[in-house]
């Protein structure tokens, strides 16, 4: 979004898989709980057109190597907080490590924020303390008032 909209000021983003095509062949993503589109809904029947264009992914692809937003960096204007906890499941947290030290390399103002436990959601004693960080992000670059 911040890509595609440079007047988006701020976002936080939790446990995401922002990744390079690098990332993404070593790390992959764990979801169990992922159900596909139904068979016969419009978003399978894009899928299956895109892949019967393009075809499956490939890091050799002209086309796949334009997929990932990291290869964008420089469009964006505004400030990324990451949010991940170590013990993800679903999102290996060196996602979200590899993706801080691309924009370590940028001008954008970012942060990670990385809490001991909490799994995929950044659950239980961890929540509170990640809403409250998110919270102070969007005031500071929103210049909200407390």
């Amino acid at each position: 979004a911040l890509g595609a909209n440079p007047e988006i000021p701020a976002v936080v983003i939790w446990a995401g898989a922002v990744y390079t095509y690098s990332d993404f062949s070593e790390y992959s993503i764990e979801d169990n709980s992922y159900q596909p589109p139904p068979a016969d809904s419009l978003a399978r029947k894009k899928r299956n057109e895109m892949f019967e264009k393009y075809g499956t992914f490939d890091p050799n692809s002209n086309f796949w190597k334009q997929v990932p937003m990291t290869n964008y960096l420089s469009d964006i204007k505004g400030a990324i907080s990451l949010n991940h906890a170590v013990d993800d499941p679903v999102v290996d947290i060196r996602y979200s490590r590899n993706l801080n030290s691309l924009l370590d390399k940028t001008s954008i103002s970012h942060e990670l924020n990385e809490y001991s436990s909490g799994g995929h959601n950044i659950a239980g004693s961890n929540f509170n303390l990640a809403m409250e960080n998110a919270v102070e992000f969007f005031r500071k670059y929103l210049n909200v008032e407390k």
